[in-house]
């Protein structure tokens, strides 16, 4: 089996080379996306051995993944391993993810980093045990690391993925892609080092949460409509319109306008009714897209 690193990276000139190294050791070839790196990532990597793809500026790290993968199918490769270039994975477990699909009992493993969670910092711990959530209900799949960056793609995986979110998002969108497609997803344990000697992340929490919770209501939304923004603005419509009985009875009674319920009345009818034709327009274009492809 011919199996290809996908790294990507962004400003790791101090840990690139010696990641690279060791990769070669597990893989046949190393192919690393210097995204807009303004540091020697893109030298330290070619001296350590690994074929660089680089992007002019920073796109993110979705974008990152679309040329690597891109790259990978190109290239004709069995599985392709995707490890973050911030030094926090150890490629010594590399094989430990090849394992199942060379079994055939994966098509996708996720690097699963949270059995021991003394050493991650709170704010991560928080932070990832949301976006698994908000990435599970959208999935409707049990995982339990939707964020990690170490995982193995089989070429079925790899020929069968598609995604569009070019930042931190495109992580939980393959999960939610792959799953709907009827892939075989698993995880095994992997060890993590949160304490690299440098950044292990290029956005602060904040920005990245953000970042990954956009890209999947985004996602969400786009993909069951009538589910997602349908039923709530049918929800605001029947509140705008119980509203604006209230507000016409009152007038009726009293010759009084009560401001607060003729605001909310014609609130919730406006969104409501907003919500309701932006449903119908995207789910008559999904029913296209469908009978064109």
């Amino acid at each position: 089996m011919f199996v290809i690193a996908c790294i990507p990276a962004f400003n790791e000139e101090k840990v690139i080379g010696n990641l690279i190294k060791k990769m070669l050791s597990y893989v046949d070839e190393v192919v690393v996306c210097d995204d807009g790196s303004s540091d020697q990532t893109s030298k330290e990597a070619e001296k350590a051995g690994a074929v660089v793809i680089k992007h002019q500026h920073n796109e993110g790290k979705g974008a990152a993944l679309k040329s690597l993968f891109q790259y990978a199918r190109k290239n004709d490769a069995d599985i392709a391993i995707t490890i973050d270039g911030d030094g926090q994975f150890l490629p010594e477990e590399t094989p430990k993810l090849i394992k199942p699909i060379q079994d055939k009992n994966s098509d996708i493993v996720i690097g699963y980093r949270f059995d021991d969670e003394s050493d991650m910092p709170s704010y991560r711990k928080v932070g990832n045990k949301m976006l698994d959530k908000i990435t599970n209900l959208a999935s409707e799949l049990p995982f339990r690391d939707t964020q990690s960056g170490f995982r193995a793609y089989s070429k079925k995986a790899l020929n069968s993925i598609n995604f569009l979110t070019d930042g931190f998002g495109a992580d939980s969108e393959i999960l939610i892609d792959a799953s709907k497609k009827g892939l075989k997803i698993s995880e095994e344990k992997v060890t993590v080092i949160y304490n690299t000697g440098g950044k292990t992340s290029t956005k602060n929490p904040v920005s990245h949460s953000s970042d990954v919770i956009g890209s999947i209501l985004e996602l969400v939304a786009l993909k069951h409509p009538l589910k997602y923004l349908g039923l709530p603005g049918f929800i605001l419509l029947v509140i705008g319109v119980i509203y604006s009985v209230v507000v016409i009875s009152i007038f009726n009674s009293t010759r009084y306008f009560s401001i607060p319920s003729t605001m909310l009345a014609l609130g919730s009818l406006v969104i409501g009714l907003m919500l309701l034709l932006m449903s119908v327009v995207l789910f008559s274009i999904n029913r296209a897209t469908r009978r064109i492809s």
